[in-house]
């Protein structure tokens, strides 16, 4: 396994991370079972992950509790990333809203310490902005669960550029997690060349895309869960088939290589300039043993350019 530093702060995290929604499972996601996701993460710990990343939002809360039963024993050997800034207001999809009021916050993160069994987390992160609450109101609420030593740092997901410049006038961020593939690569206009010049740490999400970067799908795939309810584009219509197309070309150049095409995503993605980690999400072991052979390659000169050019066709 490899390791890197996260932005300013001290932690050094695994470049492949482990990606807790799935096994929080509804309403987003099934699962194999409890007994697969906890064997995944006891395979994750062995195989070199250290960094996990959950949410009170996967599973109501059960991704939380998993997580920490199973790393309770481990805790100080592993860096644990959750989030604040959405809550279900009833138990079905399309029914969360963005909230980061100081009384949300202080409310959610003993939530969390509860669930997680711990009295400290490593990264705290806004899951998505709010634009209804001032960012002084966000930001002095977690500077101050971190002066007590209930957070070490604070992180930010799904924000933009301008939104992370507003909050770092009222305190340090340590890391962005954006959503970043190879089939969806907005991050790379403003928000990557940012981060390398502020030194903020990039956990990608999303790194397979969601499956179809597994090559396991193809043009007549029909989604079931969130994935066919149109809530992201990528995953109905002409930009699905385009996708598609794209993935079998770039399957190819992993088969050359002796890898799949899930671990050849991951390699490149590690491998852009500015990226810290990847967190996969996984529901059993073996998954997890999968993951792993996207480190300690490369992708020769050649194949990158060659992938570049399949990726930026139109």
């Amino acid at each position: 396994m490899e390791y890197r530093q996260l932005g300013k702060s001290d932690l050094k995290v695994s470049t492949i991370g482990y990606g807790a929604w799935g096994i929080g499972g509804k309403p987003f996601w099934s699962t194999e079972g409890e007994e697969n996701s906890i064997r995944s993460i006891e395979k994750a710990i062995d195989l070199g992950i250290n960094f996990f990343d959950t949410a009170p939002v996967y599973g109501f809360g059960f991704s939380e509790k998993l997580l920490g039963s199973c790393l309770k024993s481990k805790r100080r050997d592993v860096i644990i990333a959750t989030k604040c800034g959405l809550k279900w207001k009833k138990e079905k999809l399309k029914a969360i809203e963005k909230i980061s009021t100081r009384e949300s916050i202080l409310e959610e993160i003993d939530l969390s310490l509860k669930r997680l069994q711990t009295d400290y987390i490593d990264l705290y992160q806004i899951h998505w902005p709010d634009e209804n609450t001032p960012v002084e109101e966000t930001m002095s609420t977690l500077m101050q669960i971190q002066k007590e030593g209930k957070i070490r740092y604070i992180g930010v997901s799904n924000y933009s550029v301008g939104q992370i410049q507003e909050s770092l006038k009222c305190g340090q961020i340590i890391s962005l997690q954006p959503m970043y593939s190879m089939l969806e690569r907005d991050i790379e206009e403003e928000g990557l060349p940012f981060c390398i010049e502020n030194n903020i740490g990039v956990i990608c999400y999303s790194p397979l895309a969601s499956g179809v970067l597994t090559g396991k799908y193809d043009e007549n795939t029909r989604f079931d869960d969130w994935r066919g309810q149109k809530i992201i584009g990528n995953f109905t219509g002409d930009v699905y088939i385009s996708h598609i197309k794209k993935v079998r070309r770039v399957e190819k150049i992993a088969q050359k290589h002796g890898k799949t095409l899930a671990q050849l995503a991951i390699n490149w993605l590690l491998h852009q300039k500015g990226v810290t980690t990847a967190i996969v999400g996984v529901k059993n072991p073996d998954q997890v043993e999968q993951n792993i052979g996207a480190v300690g390659w490369g992708i020769p000169d050649n194949d990158l350019e060659e992938i570049s050019n399949i990726l930026n066709e139109k």
